[in-house]
């Protein structure tokens, strides 16, 4: 699959595919990573050069500014997506280097498209010289780290939820085994970190055997998903699907808020936010509404209670008791 999809025709014609299931899933934006490890490049149709990092992000920019006005126009709310610089920490500190460094020139090149930087395994010390750059060139490039993809406790993967949350990550991802760190998820609450967690991925890393083992349910801030197509799952629907199934404490209004946070926490301007909470909004009591108009008659009319309730003249004497 992968040589087939490092081919310039089939990589357009892939992303291409999925703006247009995001959109139909009712997705408005997303926030992509992007696999650039070191040395990976894109075939151009004739065989003949590849595209560099530089130019695979140009590619989609290119079908994003196509597709985005002919999904618009096909009445579907869409307000585009974001691209996560990913790479695997496994990788010789030099070419990790090459990566960061790419990944700044990157932001200064698509300001508006590159929104953050993930590592996948163990955090290394070279991030805080990246931190040093990016806030020395003054750019809006927050880390979004996996972390804490695992059942272990004390592993090296348990572990880098601290280097990340101490790092500044804006999210992270997975973050499975956080439960065991009460500390942590303390300071996620007070940093306003949010949890990405996936129901559907977790069950077949083999991370939870149902969604109704999944803890860390209850701790996210966002429900997105992980590698859907792996599966021939929807892009989210089922996540969500799955996440209100896993507890009766969450319901369809639950659902309402996780989304509201996946706007929060965004890396959308706040302009931006603001917008897409409005049709958010509009949205959400559309579908309310139409829950009850669908479902709300097969419900009998819960009875009407009334109570009198008498209070005494000399309330003002009472230790606190009323008399019905």
């Amino acid at each position: 699959m992968r040589s087939l999809l490092c081919c310039e025709t089939e990589y357009e014609e892939h992303f291409r595919r999925i703006l247009w299931r995001f959109a139909e899933d009712g997705i408005s934006y997303a926030e992509i990573r992007l696999a650039m490890n070191y040395g990976f490049a894109i075939q151009s149709g004739d065989g003949n050069n590849e595209n560099n990092h530089a130019g695979m992000v140009q590619l989609l920019a290119d079908i994003l500014n196509g597709e985005h006005p002919k999904i618009q126009a096909s009445g579907l709310a869409f307000y585009g997506v974001k691209f996560i610089y990913a790479c695997l920490r496994s990788i010789p500190k030099e070419r990790m280097k090459w990566c960061m460094n790419t990944c700044i020139e990157l932001k200064q090149k698509f300001p508006d498209l590159i929104c953050g930087f993930d590592l996948q395994g163990q955090d290394i010390p070279e991030l805080l010289h990246m931190r040093a750059r990016i806030d020395e060139l003054g750019l809006d490039l927050p880390f979004i780290f996996h972390a804490g993809e695992t059942q272990d406790h004390g592993s090296d993967t348990d572990t880098n939820l601290f280097d990340g949350i101490l790092l500044g990550t804006k999210h992270i991802g997975h973050g499975f085994s956080i439960i065991k760190h009460p500390l942590l998820m303390k300071l996620c609450n007070e940093w306003n970190i949010a949890v990405e967690t996936c129901p559907i991925s977790n069950e077949v890393l083999g991370l939870c055997p149902t969604t109704k083992a999944h803890h860390p349910i209850l701790l996210s801030n966002c429900v997105p998903c992980s590698d859907p197509g792996s599966w021939g799952a929807s892009v989210l629907s089922h996540d969500f699907y799955q996440a209100l199934m896993r507890s009766n404490n969450l319901s369809i209004p639950g659902l309402g808020v996780i989304a509201e946070w996946s706007i929060e926490h965004s890396c959308m301007n706040f302009d931006m936010q603001e917008k897409v909470y409005k049709d958010f909004e509009e949205k959400w009591f559309v579908f309310c509404q139409w829950i009850i108009d669908a479902y709300g008659q097969q419900w009998p009319a819960e009875p009407e209670i009334h109570v009198d309730i008498k209070v005494p003249a000399d309330i003002d004497k009472c230790q606190g008791n009323l008399y019905f």
